[in-house]
């Protein structure tokens, strides 16, 4: 189910970006710092600022997740450990209190 919900979302965005583009064909022109300008249509200009913002909200992400996998692997090993003890404290025999 959840399958043919994300392959009816993608179809959507596709078809919204398909009508996008379609009514937004006209050049525009950006200009930037030292002379550079690119004359491109709007659509496009729309489709690289928003793969400019995907990729640096990314690259900001990053330290995030690798704290997060550091977390993680610390947890893994110390889940083992307790595993360890828990089974070795099992092992033991149980002695009669004299």
């Amino acid at each position: 189910m959840r399958r043919i919900l994300y392959g009816l979302l993608v179809i959507v965005v596709l078809l919204v970006g398909v009508t996008f583009s379609y009514k937004n064909a006209q050049p525009v022109e950006l200009h930037y710092y030292f002379g550079i300008h690119w004359t491109t249509p709007l659509a496009f200009m729309f489709l690289t600022a928003v793969t400019i913002g995907i990729v640096i909200g990314l690259l900001a992400s990053l330290g995030m997740m690798a704290r997060m996998q550091r977390q993680i692997t610390g947890m893994r090993r110390e889940s083992r450990q307790l595993e360890q003890e828990v089974h070795n404290l099992r092992a033991l025999p149980i002695r009669d209190a004299p």
